[in-house]
């Protein structure tokens, strides 16, 4: 039998290391040269002067099902689960005319209800609507965000998306694998769940009479950046509150927040930009584990030129806060939240 030629494993690392090196840096060249694009295709005076047609842009970026008429869900079950405090709180199951059925907990005011502010409280990566609404422990990172809201008069639906923790709460998915699927239809699961946080929405306001000019929304980490996209995509949010997420995207670059030509037309600079003249809080760590809180402040300095177009500056706050992953102790944002929705 003939012995074939072989050699040490190392003997071509630096060719591998080449390869790596170069492919690294033609990335970096094309962020500068998407820049370049970007500034051709957005800009303050830009946006100012046709605000929808950026918006119907990034619902094409973003896709399937963003891109088709918005269905409201059938709610299949309230369940009444307790009276805590201020609010009455319910679980609450919907299904959608495509089938898909999904959930969240709402924490009703026991008085004045239908003229309290309705906020979105958005939970994290490995979290559920009971963990964020401090339901399950009082959570590390959460800090008590959605009963801070509601102890401030507001109500607030809690919905789940496809992140929780599967060894804590069973029902082991592949999230990439289902955002694959939804990428070859032409979406993404940042679209479906978008989508299916908005009938939902929908749905509280056609059914239980709340304020529709009182609506926000909140969030941490994953939450964070829902809750970013969610109020770009839909102007009925007169605030919002997005922790421990707004940073340079090209950076981290994770597959199911990756969309396709993001860095030609909508970064998370654009996105903040979307929601202006409306009221956004940005938040981030000094010590967060994840994200550069100066690439946070730099964002929204960057965004902070569509807010002046508008004369609104004052609408977009920026706080670098002594802390890690997690939602801000300071009520400087959630007030900020509350002021601009009452």
């Amino acid at each position: 039998m003939s012995k074939y030629y072989s050699e040490e494993i190392v003997k071509n690392t630096p060719e591998r290391k080449e390869y790596l090196d170069t492919l690294c840096a033609f990335l970096d060249r094309e962020k500068e040269v998407a820049k370049e694009k970007r500034g051709a295709f957005i800009s303050p005076a830009q946006y100012k002067e046709n605000p929808e047609f950026y918006r119907e842009k990034y619902k094409e970026m973003l896709g399937f099902p963003l891109t088709e008429k918005q269905q409201t869900p059938v709610c299949i079950e309230k369940k009444f689960v307790a009276r805590d405090l201020n609010v009455n709180i319910y679980r609450m199951r919907f299904e959608f005319p495509f089938g898909v059925k999904t959930y969240g907990m709402y924490f009703e005011q026991t008085e004045n209800a239908k003229n309290a502010p309705f906020v979105l409280g958005l939970h994290g990566g490995g979290g559920t609507p009971e963990l964020v609404s401090s339901l399950h422990m009082d959570s590390a990172n959460y800090n008590h965000l959605v009963r801070r809201i509601t102890d401030r008069g507001a109500n607030v639906f809690a919905p789940q998306t496809l992140l929780w923790n599967e060894e804590i709460y069973g029902q082991g998915f592949n999230r990439g694998h289902i955002d694959g699927k939804l990428r070859q239809l032409g979406g993404s699961i940042t679209a479906l769940e978008l989508y299916l946080m908005r009938g939902c929405v929908n749905w509280f306001f056609e059914n239980e009479g709340l304020c529709e000019d009182k609506f926000g929304v909140a969030g941490l980490s994953y939450g964070g950046m829902y809750t970013l996209h969610y109020t770009a995509l839909d102007t009925r949010v007169k605030a919002a509150y997005s922790c421990s997420f707004v940073h340079d995207g090209f950076t981290t670059s994770w597959e199911d927040w990756s969309y396709k030509n993001a860095q030609n037309s909508f970064t998370n600079t654009e996105v903040v930009a979307l929601v202006a003249p409306r009221a956004l809080a940005v938040a981030m760590g000094d010590k967060d584990e994840l994200f550069d809180s100066n690439e946070t402040f730099a964002v929204c300095e960057e965004a902070r030129k569509y807010y002046k177009e508008y004369g609104a500056e004052d609408k977009l706050l920026c706080r670098v806060f002594d802390g890690n992953h997690e939602t801000d102790r300071s009520d400087e944002e959630i007030d900020f939240l509350l002021a601009n929705l009452l």
